[in-house]
């Protein structure tokens, strides 16, 4: 798989930050911390679309639409210190 970044990492920490990500469709999230983090996918206005577990150190691909914004927590609830969450988000392109 090769992945194509076209756009600079962003951190998007908790709710406050929610972020389209460069109106990115497809978006590659990496947890740099040492527990899991939540990810939650809202659409432009903020309202929850869904949310799912990233381990630690771990990497996702995610599709969305380009007005959707994502952003990351420490917990299920949205929560969280934002300054130990360390989940990047990177606007891609990828081929298998």
């Amino acid at each position: 798989m090769l992945i194509n970044p076209l756009a600079p990492l962003i951190s998007a920490n908790l709710v406050g930050n929610a972020n389209n990500i460069s109106n990115a469709k497809c978006v590659l999230a990496v947890n740099g911390a040492d527990a899991k983090r939540v990810i939650f996918l809202t659409d432009s206005a903020g309202n929850d679309i869904g949310s799912f577990t990233l381990p630690r150190y771990a990497m996702v691909k995610i599709v969305k639409d380009s007005t959707d914004k994502l952003y990351a927590a420490e917990n299920s609830s949205g929560g969280g210190n934002d300054l130990s969450i360390f989940v990047t988000f990177t606007k891609i392109g990828f081929t298998d």
